[in-house]
């Protein structure tokens, strides 16, 4: 039977930019999903969860589009409110659509208080890579950010497709800069996407802020995982990703919905436990580049 005890961060009244300004500096590890529904989003809020990144990876997840260029900030805003009127406890990011920023820094301002406003959303989060960081500066001074650094999906044509970042040392010098800069542009959080996980780690020494990873490797303040991926209700095409982690249940007579809490309160346990994500689920940079960075000695737990 799975043990079900829900972890003592649940306790905490409600998640702020302070309590996981906190939790960094225990090096308690914070516990994020990607949810796009009040009724998941009350029960990771139940399971003991940290945050909910309500990403327009919904775009895929629910609506069934091959990508998340399709996001629009109507729908956008429409899935943060519904998170919202689940859980008055975790800290809700509400992510910002393509084209929604882009443009300059008073439209993606314009566009971060719409959100804030018609979804009542504690950050948003926009994707960011070298020429965007000036977006961050003009959000931070508005309301609070999360800066998404690594693999942009939205911009995955733009960095050569999905791939892993950080296998060279041209990589790292990159991502290192754009962290450091989101930091002092104001972000309030990270999120690196698909990073080799020794390069994850030394970025994530850069800055003082929490930051949460997705394929980012084990050495971060927290983990990010896509809600159907966990509970098994998206098809990827192909293979999937080695990033992700499913639930299988173990208790029969329950509903779905206690299968799902269950799945949550695993999913939380195991992060909160530091068991995922595991080896198994990790990219690494190449011996080669390591020595080259005198990263070498770094040893895979």
């Amino acid at each position: 039977m799975p043990d079900n005890t829900i972890p003592l961060q649940s306790k905490i009244k409600r998640v702020t930019i302070p309590v996981l300004q906190g939790m960094k500096k225990r090096g308690e590890i914070i516990c994020a999903l990607s949810i796009y529904d009040a009724q998941h989003a009350r029960l990771f809020d139940e399971a003991g969860g940290d945050l909910i990144i309500v990403g327009d990876s919904g775009e895929m997840a629910v609506d069934g589009e091959p990508d998340t260029l399709t996001a629009t900030m109507e729908r956008m805003a429409d899935r943060v409110r519904s998170v919202k009127n689940g859980t008055k406890r975790l800290f809700v990011v509400a992510d910002m659509p393509l084209g929604s920023y882009e443009v300059s820094d008073e439209e993606a301002t314009r566009n971060a208080l719409r959100l804030i406003k018609e979804t009542r959303a504690n950050a948003v989060k926009a994707e960011i890579n070298a020429p965007y960081v000036s977006r961050i500066e003009a959000i931070a001074n508005a309301c609070s950010v999360v800066a998404h650094i690594g693999l942009n999906p939205n911009k995955a044509e733009m960095l050569g497709g999905y791939r892993t970042l950080g296998k060279t040392e041209k990589s790292y010098r990159e991502l290192a800069t754009i962290i450091i800069e989101a930091e002092k542009a104001g972000a309030c959080m990270i999120l690196i996407e698909a990073v080799t996980e020794e390069i994850a780690e030394k970025i994530t020494r850069e800055v003082k802020i929490p930051v949460i990873g997705i394929a980012a490797g084990r050495k971060l303040d927290g983990q990010l995982l896509i809600s159907s991926d966990l509970l098994g209700l998206y098809q990827w095409p192909g293979n999937p990703p080695i990033h992700f982690e499913q639930y299988f249940t173990e208790r029969q007579g329950i509903t779905i919905g206690e299968s799902t809490l269950d799945a949550f309160k695993w999913y939380v346990k195991g992060v909160k436990e530091k068991r995922f994500p595991s080896d198994k689920h990790v990219h690494h940079a190449s011996e080669e580049m390591l020595r080259a960075m005198g990263l070498d000695n770094v040893e895979n737990e």
